[in-house]
């Protein structure tokens, strides 16, 4: 498995740590933030693969958090955690590019296949990413019309 740099967002220490360290136990390497405003200086200065943040959290709220991470990187998958599990909520997350949306407390289980399907969508975008630019190059190359070389173009002297 590649090493996979999570950041996890949350303002409640029990759900950094629980969460954070049952990632851990599964082979992602995981930052901490116990703020929006920690997490938009760690975006700054680290790129991540994945960001995992709480909603609702003081001054910097999880939408702003997802919005500063597909900012710099729209690559990144974001996944929105809530206590507060209502409609509207997860409309504003979803249309605001996020990838996926869970309601807190969640189980290990379904915590880890989320974060695997994410990371996998992303490893398939880029996959189609690098596809795109190769494919217009090796089209360009074997559409280039072949010419016989100069020599057998130069009238013989007889």
């Amino acid at each position: 498995m590649k090493d996979y740099k999570l950041l996890l967002v949350d303002d409640d220490p029990f759900i950094l740590e629980g969460i954070g360290e049952d990632l851990e136990s599964n082979g992602y390497q995981v930052t901490r933030a116990s703020s929006g405003e920690t997490a938009f200086d760690l975006l700054e200065s680290t790129p991540f693969d994945m960001v995992i943040t709480d909603l609702v959290m003081d001054n910097t709220d999880g939408i702003q958090v997802l919005k500063k991470t597909k900012e710099l990187n729209s690559e990144t998958q974001v996944i929105i955690l809530t206590g507060f599990g209502d409609m509207d909520s997860a409309i504003e997350a979803l249309r605001s590019q996020a990838d996926d949306f869970l309601l807190k407390p969640c189980e290990s289980q379904e915590m880890l296949f989320r974060v695997r399907n994410c990371l996998e969508k992303q490893e398939l975008t880029r996959k189609l990413n690098l596809y795109q630019k190769i494919l217009p190059l090796s089209l360009i190359h074997i559409s280039e019309p072949t010419r016989p070389p100069v020599a057998s173009r130069m009238p013989s002297a007889a």
